[in-house]
C-alpha cells in the first residue's frame, strides 16, 4: 500500500513539473521576440580601427605561434559555430600586437635640428660673439707710418672694424700703457695703467668714437695686465659666449709681465678667449715674442707694416666670420637632408609593404586563414559560416592597410612641409648673417 501511493505521489510530481515547465513564460526581448528565437550572437570582437588595433596581443601572437597547439584549442570547440563565434576565437588566439607601432607613429618626430636656434643665435654655433679689442697706448705708437702716428692708423682701423661687426657682437674697447709717460720715472705708473674705454655691448658709432678720443700714445706697454683684466670682465658674462680678443701692439711687454702665460690661462679657462696679437711696425724680435703670446692664446699673429695692411688684416678677420656662416649654412642644409632620409626610412620602416604593420598584418591574416582552413576541415564550420569568418578577417585587414597607408601619408607630407620651412630659415638666416659680414 505504502510503495504504491509513493509511485502514485512521484507520478503527479513529475506530470506537475512538466506542465508547470510548459507553462512557463517566454522571456521577451527588447524587440518583443522571443529569446528562443533570437539566436544572434553579440559581437564582442571590435569593428573600429582604433580598437582593432588593441585587441592584440593574442595567445599564439608574434613568436608565440604554435600551429600545432593552435589546432588543438580549435578542435575544442563545438561544431555549428556562427561566422562571428569563430573569427572572435581567430582573433583571442592571432591577433598581433600593434601598439608598439601605433605608439611609435603617434610620437614619430617631424621636425628638424640645425646646430642652433635659428630664431636666436649669434654666431654659427649659436653663442653670444664678443669682440675685445685691447690698444697699445705706450709712447712708441707715436712713431710715424706713412706720414701718420701709429696710433692714428690703429684707432681708424679698430673703429672701421668695430662698426663691420654684425648688430648681435658685442664688442670691448680696452686701452694699456696710456698713464704717465715713457720715462723711468713714470714706469710704475704707467704699467699699472689699463682701463676699458668703451664697455662690452652693441657697437655705437658716436660712443665709440669719443672712446677712441680719450687716450694718446704716452707709456710703457702692460700686455699681460691688460690681457688679465680682459679676463676679468670676460668672466662677468652668463650665457654661452665666444670671446675673441685682438691685441693690437707696436712691441713686446715692457712691464715684467709675462703675456704668454696669461694668454694661455685665458685659453684654458672658463672663457675659452682666442688671443689674436696685431704686430703693427714691430721689428723681427718683437715679432718672435708676440706669435708666442698669439700661439698660447689659441690664436693667431699677425705683422702688419702700414694701414693698408692693418685694415686688410681686420677685414680678413670679418671675412672669416663671413665664411663661418657660409659653412654653418651648407652643413645645416645637408644635415637637414640626410635627416629626412633618415625619418624618412624609419616612417616606412613602422609601415611600409613588407615592414612594421603591413608585416604584422600579413603574419596575422596568413594565421587567421591557416586556422580558418583547419576549422572548415573539421567540420566546426559550414561553407556559408566559413565564408562570413574569410569576410571578417578581410576586412581587418583592409582597415589595417588603410590605417598604416593613412598614418605613412600624413607622416610624410608633415616632414616633408617641415624639410621646407626649416631649409628656408637656414637659407634666410645664413643669407641675412652673411650680408652682415660682407666684405663688399
Amino acid at each position: 500500500m505504502n510503495s504504491f501511493y509513493i509511485k502514485v505521489v512521484s507520478s503527479l510530481i513529475v506530470f506537475s513539473v512538466a506542465v508547470a515547465g510548459c507553462s512557463t513564460p517566454v522571456s521577451k526581448t527588447k524587440e518583443g521576440g522571443s529569446g528562443e528565437q533570437n539566436n544572434e550572437v553579440k559581437k564582442a570582437y571590435a569593428t573600429e580601427i582604433e580598437d582593432i588595433l588593441k585587441e592584440g596581443p593574442g595567445k599564439y601572437a608574434g613568436d608565440a605561434y604554435h600551429k600545432e597547439n593552435a589546432n588543438r584549442e580549435l578542435d575544442a570547440l563545438p561544431k555549428n559555430l556562427t561566422g562571428e563565434q569563430a573569427y572572435q576565437k581567430l582573433v583571442e588566439l592571432f591577433a598581433e600586437d600593434y601598439q608598439p607601432y601605433v605608439k611609435k607613429l603617434d610620437t614619430f618626430d617631424t621636425t628638424y635640428t640645425v646646430s642652433s636656434d635659428p630664431g636666436d643665435f649669434k654666431t654659427p654655433s649659436g653663442k653670444q660673439l664678443n669682440v675685445m679689442i685691447l690698444i697699445d697706448s705706450s709712447g712708441s705708437m707715436a712713431g710715424k707710418v706713412d706720414g701718420f702716428s701709429k696710433m692714428t692708423l690703429a684707432k681708424q682701423a679698430v673703429s672701421r672694424f668695430a662698426s663691420s661687426l654684425s648688430t648681435h657682437a658685442n664688442v670691448s674697447l680696452r686701452v694699456y700703457g696710456h698713464k704717465g709717460s715713457n720715462a723711468d720715472k713714470d714706469k710704475d705708473l704707467s704699467c699699472k695703467s689699463t682701463e676699458v674705454v668703451y664697455p662690452l655691448g652693441k657697437y655705437d658709432q658716436q660712443t665709440f668714437s669719443k672712446a677712441l678720443d680719450k687716450f694718446k700714445p704716452t707709456g710703457w706697454t702692460p700686455i699681460a695686465l691688460a690681457m688679465k683684466e680682459a679676463a676679468n670682465d670676460l668672466s662677468k658674462i652668463t650665457g654661452p659666449s665666444k670671446n675673441l680678443i685682438y691685441v693690437v701692439s707696436d712691441g713686446i711687454e715692457t712691464c715684467g709681465g709675462n703675456p704668454v702665460q696669461v694668454a694661455q690661462e685665458l685659453n684654458k679657462s672658463n672663457v675659452k678667449a682666442v688671443v689674436n696679437i696685431i704686430g703693427f711696425d714691430v721689428d723681427n724680435a718683437g715679432q718672435k715674442a708676440l706669435q708666442e703670446v698669439a700661439k698660447a692664446g689659441g690664436g693667431e699673429y699677425a705683422t702688419v707694416r702700414n694701414d693698408d695692411e692693418l685694415r686688410r688684416y681686420f677685414d680678413t678677420q670679418r671675412m672669416k666670420i663671413w665664411e663661418e656662416w657660409l659653412m654653418w649654412k651648407v652643413r645645416n642644409t645637408s644635415n637637414i637632408i640626410h635627416q629626412f632620409t633618415r625619418k624618412e626610412r624609419e616612417l616606412q620602416n613602422l609601415t611600409f609593404t613588407g615592414l612594421g604593420i603591413d608585416k604584422l598584418s600579413s603574419t596575422e591574416s596568413h594565421h587567421m586563414r591557416t586556422a580558418l582552413s583547419h576549422l572548415e576541415s573539421t567540420d566546426k564550420l559550414s561553407i556559408e559560416e566559413g565564408d562570413k569568418v574569410e569576410e571578417l578577417i578581410n576586412n581587418r585587414a583592409d582597415k589595417i592597410d588603410e590605417y598604416r597607408k593613412s598614418r605613412y601619408d600624413s607622416l610624410i607630407k608633415l616632414l616633408k612641409e617641415n624639410q621646407e620651412k626649416i631649409e628656408k630659415l637656414v637659407e634666410q638666416k645664413g643669407k641675412d648673417k652673411m650680408d652682415e659680414y660682407d666684405t663688399n
